[in-house]
């Protein structure tokens, strides 16, 4: 029964306000139809239109509020509200109201909603709404929403939101988002954003983001000129910053990305990461073997002066033991001697499991290491060349951070592509 009770609420609330915002639009020159009126009224009928400055009543329908007025299912104003207007259900008021609103469901206004506005499920303005606006399902308007907008679903502008908006699942604005917006999941400006987006999940710009996009997941944008904060950030131009996991740019202009994995089509963006990616570089398969790592594999990404490079490579210490592992990262730079003969120098790390050996041989589970080398590498053909590496290594445990090993390496291999 109360399941029902409160669908039927619910519906009459969406329909109620769908129909007088359909009307507000209709009628915003000759205000809404005249309908039934039953309430106790103090109104000046001197003045055109009517004004009611007192309306108490169970449901009402006049022309004007210029004062109070509580109802116990609606109220209804054919033009304009000024002042307080508290009903059970729905307020209603074809051109503007002014003033304070509280509504058991719904608040629609024709053309703007000005004040402080409370709804138990939905505010609706044809044109904007100005100051607070408070629902417990969304906050919707036709043009702008200015000031600041809560809902437990959705604050939805038409046009712009300028101010706090804070929606459980989301906010959206048609044209320009400026201020703060804080969503549940998401925040979509259909234009520009040129303040502060805030979600656990996504922020979209439909055309350039001007100012920050803090996101759980990923932000989105065209053009970002801004911030961009998340685990994945994508902009068809970056202009501005882009700070995470992952960050792509596929059109050009100079921009910085800071994260794990930078890729950018403009040749002369700044990037700072474990890999960093643009038109010039060439990544290459490096299959090799020393005195460390018995064999390895590695990818390696070449760009103009520096490169950076993943490997994981098997018996790490020694054949004659049982079989070991380890993944290593290294970053480096390099000169070209020669078209043919670079120069380089870069710097490791490396983790490693010993897998069965620290029960059979008694060594640590898991050590890490450190191994800067420099290197000397010959291109026989553009796909194909050969290299020779000498350094240095300090192989610890994790565990009280104890010295386990240190030698000179060596390590020689191929490079294909």
């Amino acid at each position: 029964m109360k399941l029902n009770l409160l669908s039927v609420l619910l519906t009459g609330g969406i329909l109620l306000g769908g129909y007088s915002t359909l009307s507000a639009q209709r009628f915003t020159s000759k205000g809404l139809k005249k309908g039934a009126n039953v309430s106790l009224n103090i109104t000046s009928k001197k003045k055109s239109p009517q004004r009611t400055y007192v309306n108490l009543g169970l449901f009402s329908n006049f022309t004007c509020l210029n004062g109070f007025s509580l109802n116990a299912i609606s109220s209804l104003q054919h033009y304009n509200a000024y002042g307080m207007q508290v009903t059970g259900f729905a307020n209603i008021t074809g051109l503007k109201s002014t003033g304070f609103q509280l509504a058991g469901i719904t608040n629609v206004t024709g053309h703007r909603a000005c004040g402080a506005i409370f709804a138990g499920l939905m505010n609706v303005s044809g044109t904007s709404a100005y100051g607070l606006v408070a629902s417990g399902l969304g906050n919707i308007s036709g043009g702008d929403i200015k000031g600041m907008g809560i809902s437990g679903l959705l604050n939805i502008g038409g046009k712009d939101t300028r101010g706090l908006m804070i929606g459980g699942l989301g906010n959206v604005a048609g044209e320009v988002q400026a201020g703060l917006a804080i969503g549940g999941l998401t925040n979509v400006s259909g234009e520009s954003s040129r303040g502060v987006q805030i979600t656990s999940l996504l922020n979209v710009a439909g055309h350039s983001n001007e100012g920050w996009q803090l996101a759980g997941v990923g932000n989105v944008t065209v053009t970002n000129k801004g911030i961009q904060t998340a685990a994945f950030n994508f902009s068809a131009d970056n202009r501005g910053v882009q700070l995470g996991v992952g960050n792509v740019n596929t059109g050009g202009k100079k921009g910085i990305q800071i994260g794990l994995v930078n890729v950018s089509t403009d040749s002369c963006a700044h990037q700072i990461g474990c890999v960093n990616i643009q038109p010039q570089t060439r990544i290459q398969l490096l299959v090799s073997g020393g005195n460390t790592n018995k064999g390895n594999v590695a990818v390696r990404f070449k760009n103009k002066y520096t490169y950076t490079q993943f490997g994981a490579g098997v018996y790490y210490l020694g054949t004659d033991k049982d079989f070991s592992v380890s993944a290593s990262y290294r970053t480096g730079i390099y000169y070209s001697l020669t078209p043919r003969l670079d120069i380089s120098a870069d710097i490791g790390f490396y983790h490693i499991e010993s897998l069965d050996n620290k029960t059979s041989h008694g060594y640590p589970a898991r050590m890490y290491a450190l191994e800067p080398r420099v290197n000397l590498e010959y291109s026989i053909t553009r796909k194909f060349g050969l290299f020779a590496s000498g350094g240095y290594n300090w192989t610890r445990t994790y565990k009280g951070n104890h010295a386990f090993d240190d030698k000179e390496v060596f390590e020689v291999g191929m490079v294909l592509f």
